[in-house]
């Protein structure tokens, strides 16, 4: 039989501690901390320059499609305009370009406060060999013409009338208020009509007839322009006022030229220029005063005396538009006290058209005139 052994008094069983168990924590090294940090830093820095690159490319991408759409509604409107260009043998003048070197054509022009687009100069280079890079002055070309508006003829709106109107495109450099003159620049080009007389008898076409360099067409004050009905400014010249921007048809841009042509199949190309042109021979000019005052059939035999006078049966058309960040460059670097600090052996004149370059698009356009004399 199986008894159990006693314990004697003095013998005692392993007794399990009331108190709780201390457990070791390994602390992190110095070593540990910098690796972590050393990781973190390089994954902050990926992120970072992704979010830049995608900022960047959307940034880019959003400046390239609205300066796009701009130019296309620019071109298109000049398509369709110079497409239905009016001209007869009567020795009016049906169609003006001149090169602006000064600010003053419009009265509108407001000044930059500081590192203004410059005049002449850097700003000048009608020669270039491609209609891309060349630049048309200042305030570019002032462009004027007849043709016909096409409307649906409203009886209670007048500016729905399709019938012959004078059109004028000139770039002019002017805020959407006073208080911004020295927040934000805005080169704006404006497309300015005038209609036949309304209700109201304004000057239009018919009234005043048809010569583009007329008085009715080419003087006008911010006052008197532009009265009761939007977007019907009396003369082509000052487009309306600077509280009325209805005849803005792009933001941003900051060049606007032409080169007219005559057919001529002695020329390798088929063409011959007459504008911006040096002689009747087609030699190109950089001059600051250019114009044409179109008067003379196309076919008439040009000399020294009469080649910036004949009406042009093809026109190239070049507009350069500022990117929204090109926009904003320009606008701070033609602030009073700016921010922006030249490069070495660049000049203000210079650094304008770099940004202006570098912040910009071009497009360009050949457009047929089918108006042949009456």
């Amino acid at each position: 039989m199986f008894t159990r052994p006693q314990l004697s008094a003095s013998s005692t069983w392993p007794r399990r501690s009331r108190r709780p168990r201390v457990y070791a924590r390994r602390a992190f090294t110095l070593l540990e901390l910098l690796v972590a940090a050393v990781i973190t830093a390089v994954l902050a820095g990926f992120i970072v320059v992704i979010v830049s690159n995608v900022s960047g490319f959307w940034t880019r991408t959003a400046g390239k499609l609205s300066t796009e759409a701009q130019a296309r509604l620019v071109l298109d409107q000049l398509t369709q305009d110079l497409s239905s260009a009016h001209y007869r043998d009567d020795g009016n003048v049906w169609l003006a370009a001149d090169v602006l070197g000064a600010t003053s054509t419009s009265g509108l022009w407001q000044p930059a406060a500081a590192n203004a687009k410059p005049a002449g100069g850097v700003s000048l280079a009608m020669t270039a060999p491609k209609l891309a890079d060349a630049r048309f002055n200042t305030a570019g070309v002032w462009l004027r013409f007849f043709t016909t508006k096409r409307g649906n003829n409203l009886a209670a709106d007048a500016t729905s009338f399709s019938a012959p109107v004078a059109v004028g495109y000139q770039i002019i450099r002017r805020f959407s208020a006073p208080s911004a003159l020295n927040t934000r620049t805005a080169y704006v080009l404006h497309r300015a009509e005038a209609r036949p007389a309304t209700a109201g008898g304004r000057l239009g076409v018919l009234e005043s007839g048809y010569n583009i360099t007329a008085a009715a067409y080419t003087t006008s004050t911010a006052g008197t322009n532009n009265g009761a009905t939007t977007g019907d400014p009396r003369s082509i010249q000052v487009p309306g006022s600077r509280s009325n921007f209805s005849s803005v048809i792009a933001d941003n841009v900051i060049d606007f030229g032409v080169r007219a042509y005559v057919r001529d199949p002695s020329q390798a190309s088929g063409l011959r220029l007459i504008f911006p042109a040096g002689n009747e021979t087609g030699t190109p000019s950089n001059s600051a005063n250019a114009r044409l005052r179109a008067q003379l059939p196309a076919t008439t035999v040009t000399d020294s005396t009469n080649y910036n006078f004949v009406m042009p049966e093809v026109v190239d058309v070049m507009v350069r538009i500022l990117t929204d960040e090109g926009a904003r460059l320009i606008g701070t670097f033609e602030q009073a006290n700016s921010p922006l600090l030249l490069p070495a052996g660049v000049n203000a004149q210079q650094y304008w058209w770099q940004l202006a370059t570098a912040h910009s698009q071009v497009f360009t356009r050949r457009m047929v005139i089918n108006a042949k004399p009456l």
